[in-house]
């Protein structure tokens, strides 16, 4: 087949697809514009195809995840843009909240966490009791120190919290204390990077410490980083939410740097600011991992 036959059939075949006929009805164009934009109108077709029968997001074929090819008139010039696709908009609408964080260790989906439509049939006490002190906590003063095994559910109610203070329109922070320490050591000699940090963790609304005491601990993180933060916020009394693997006793034990410390003086002082800012509540139970 030579090129100009092609062009032809290609030309008739656009004339009576669909969603040509609706985008020149809709401008009021003739038919002739197809044929001086052919290329335009069979890209965007190809690009349209690569939507049909998607299951979402995941799935997305497009080269911009979410976003379709979209033509539009300028005047009396064809243009193209791209617009998001109705699993894009769907999430941006579940995801609106995220904008309240100031600063997140959170992924999409663990922003969908809703703590409302936590379901308890079939949970144990244990469980009840520590989401019902989350609820709780939302009228208090203090923050939850919410501790016990790992996996049992601590951060996930935790994220649930921080989601619902978040659609309440609260600037919030969830940060997950090892990723955050890490990330400092990384930037061990970025001193502009570590007082960003540190004014995350002071001035957010509702402050999240997740798996306070498995990091890698050191006088330096632990006198440095996390007690400006606390010391910060019990003396403006910030609302403060911890989680740890570790009772509060325990976690003293955790922050004691042995060989540098006096008498647990400072790790007491560390531990004087979470008791200060939380009130304790234990998740027992075994994991669900």
């Amino acid at each position: 087949m030579n090129q100009e036959l092609y062009e032809k059939q290609l030309i008739e075949k656009l004339k009576k697809n669909r969603h040509v006929i609706s985008f020149l009805k809709k401008n009021q164009l003739s038919e002739s514009f197809v044929e001086m934009n052919s290329d335009y109108f069979a890209s965007w077709l190809q690009t349209l195809k690569k939507c049909e029968g998607c299951q979402g997001l995941p799935y997305c074929a497009q080269k911009i995840r979410g976003r379709v090819k979209t033509l539009y008139m300028d005047g009396k010039f064809l243009e193209e843009t791209y617009m998001p696709c109705r699993y894009m908009k769907k999430e941006t609408r579940e995801l609106k909240h995220s904008l309240n964080y100031r600063y997140s260790h959170l992924s999409n989906e663990e922003y969908r966490i809703d703590l409302n439509q936590i379901q308890l049939k079939d949970e144990s006490e244990e469980y009840i009791h520590a989401y019902t002190s989350i609820l709780e906590s939302i009228e208090m003063k203090k923050g939850i120190y919410l501790y016990g095994q790992p996996g049992v559910g601590k951060s996930y109610l935790c994220i649930g919290c921080a989601n619902y203070y978040a659609k309440k329109g609260n600037v919030v922070s969830f940060v997950k204390v090892p990723q955050l320490i890490q990330d400092c050591k990384e930037a061990l000699s970025d001193f502009d990077y570590q007082a960003t940090i540190l004014s995350h963790l002071k001035f957010s609304e509702i402050l999240f410490l997740d798996d306070i005491g498995s990091e890698s601990i050191s006088q330096w993180t632990r006198d440095s980083i996390l007690f400006p933060a606390l010391n910060y916020r019990m003396d403006h009394n910030l609302k403060t939410y911890f989680t740890s693997n570790y009772t509060m006793e325990e976690l003293e034990k955790q922050y004691y740097i042995k060989g540098k410390d006096v008498n647990f003086v400072s790790s007491d002082r560390f531990m004087e600011r979470i008791r200060s800012l939380s009130q304790a509540v234990p998740l027992l139970g075994k994991s669900r991992r």
